[in-house]
């Protein structure tokens, strides 16, 4: 059973959940638990849909735990969600994470002016993203989230750092 197999058979989702939903689920949770990771407090997740996306997390202004370079953390929060979602899916989303990627993009442009510079410091992102999001406790955490996600539509701040405190013991 390959590690994508795996989550989802350890983490079956409420059965009214479609692919969509649970794709939704698994982005937003990785967007909150990279956050709380890296130190940004979370207010509120969702994947309640409206006219100009899927789901959304709001973020706290206050940063918590260890200090990190604000770009790279800023910039690991934007690509969890598609590396998340694709650890389930099993492909790279972009077209469903164009809003992500466009504000990345941007962020890169201000840091580089080089278009090679700027693939090379966004694979870098990328693959510590991934290797984030592939420790065990960091995606016990976007499982809890996720499940929790797909029964209650949305979450609170306060709650989704119980899950993720609670997957990391």
């Amino acid at each position: 059973m390959t590690e994508s197999e795996n989550a989802n058979a350890s983490a079956d989702p409420p059965p009214e959940s479609t692919a969509d939903d649970i794709a939704t689920a698994y982005h937003e949770a990785g967007h909150a638990v990279v956050a709380l990771a890296l130190g940004r407090a979370v207010e509120k997740l969702s994947i309640v849909r409206n006219s100009l996306r899927l789901g959304a997390v709001n973020f706290g202004s206050r940063r918590t735990g260890r200090r990190q370079d604000y770009f790279e953390t800023e910039a690991m929060i934007l690509l969890a969600g598609v590396v998340s979602e694709s650890r389930v899916t099993g492909k790279l989303n972009w077209s469903g994470a164009s809003q992500d990627l466009h504000q990345l993009e941007r962020m890169i442009s201000s840091r580089v002016d080089k278009e090679k510079a700027a693939e090379r410091l966004q694979r870098r992102l990328f693959d510590k993203t991934e290797h984030l999001l592939s420790q065990s406790e960091i995606w016990a955490a976007v499982e809890k989230i996720a499940q929790n996600l797909l029964q209650h539509r949305s979450l609170s701040g306060r709650a989704a750092r119980h899950l993720f405190d609670e997957a990391n013991k």
